[in-house]
């Protein structure tokens, strides 16, 4: 694949075959301050975490309009850095995990404040609701899987998935299956249906830490990356069947598109990647940021893609032409 470079003041433009003209890296401010480490979506909106630092200065989930890119609410009660966030499909709850080891649950027409689970000991890492609403799981650093009843906030399945900390959680399509991503250099899958300890697969082969796992669409695919810098890609059995390589950082998050043809890949050295999976080959670069980039994510048809880092906070672009969204967006909220 033919890749052009061409420099906009500071930034690289990559431009690619497969988006025309490329995404833009004008230095657009994002939507607004903030360390940005999570990202989710609920109907029109998009909805982020953070906070003021990494660690324990107060954390902040808000709400943003994708049409007009203005903010339409704010979560109030996390004390410190919001690690992950997850709605519920039905817009009606949002859900948060902290450094300082609590899950906070908001009811969003309200505002309030409905629960606070302090069941993890340490540092929820990650969130994840399963696709019908009904169950979210968390993990951690205390290498704890629980599994939620999303309508009474009790645990229904405790699973000790590692013996050292859970870096990301994930739903399976389909909803049958979990899997996680652990310092250990490992991820697994388990059955959330089988009260086992025992994972239906392990996935080996990376040489550092794993921070990053993820379900292609059809569910057939797994995408893992982490500190060795390395993406490997996976079949459902187990079999390795690509390494992606060329990011020069600690990966930070991984995301395939909802066509499952691209992966888009975050990571601590300032850029986001996206691939063409088949080809193996990068398609587009998002190189624009000062600061690590700790997650990206497709909206749910596709026609957009977000990142989120500690310096410009979150910003947006729509697939179709690359360019960035809400440019005028102010810092106030």
């Amino acid at each position: 694949m033919r890749h052009t470079l061409a420099v906009f003041g500071q930034t690289l433009l990559v431009l690619s075959g497969i988006w025309g003209t490329g995404f833009s890296q004008e230095a657009i401010p994002g939507l607004h301050e903030g360390w940005v480490t999570s990202i989710a979506w609920m109907d029109q909106l998009v909805v982020v975490g953070g906070g003021q630092s990494l660690l324990y200065r107060p954390g902040f989930v808000r709400a943003y309009d994708l049409k007009t890119g203005q903010p339409v609410w704010a979560l109030q009660g996390a004390e410190s850095n919001v690690w992950d966030v997850a709605c519920r499909p039905d817009g009606k709850t949002v859900v948060a995990a902290t450094y300082d080891g609590k899950l906070l649950v908001w009811d969003v027409e309200s505002r309030q404040l409905r629960a606070t689970l302090s069941e993890h000991k340490g540092w929820v890492r990650s969130l994840a609701m399963s696709p019908d609403g009904s169950r979210l799981a968390s993990c951690g650093e205390d290498g704890q899987v629980m599994l939620w009843n999303t309508e009474t906030w009790q645990v229904q399945q405790k699973l000790k998935a590692h013996d050292s900390t859970i870096y990301q959680v994930v739903f399976s399509p389909d909803g049958a299956t979990i899997a996680t991503a652990s310092l250990d250099k490992t991820a697994c899958l388990w059955d959330v249906s089988a009260q086992e300890q025992t994972p239906v697969l392990k996935l080996e082969g990376h040489e550092e830490a794993v921070w990053t796992v993820a379900f292609s669409p059809d569910g057939q695919r797994l995408a893992t990356a982490g500190a060795d810098r390395k993406i490997r890609l996976w079949d459902r059995q187990g079999q390795m069947v690509r390494t992606l390589e060329g990011h020069r950082d600690w990966i930070s998050r991984v995301v395939f598109s909802p066509d499952g043809k691209q992966l888009a890949a975050a990571d601590l050295g300032k850029t986001v990647k996206v691939w063409d999976i088949e080809r193996g080959e990068v398609a587009g670069e998002l190189a624009g940021f000062t600061g690590s980039v700790w997650c990206v994510s497709y909206s749910p048809d596709g026609s957009l893609l977000a990142a989120g880092s500690h310096k410009e906070g979150l910003r947006l672009w729509a697939v179709a032409d690359g360019k960035e969204l809400f440019a005028a967006m102010s810092h106030s909220q």
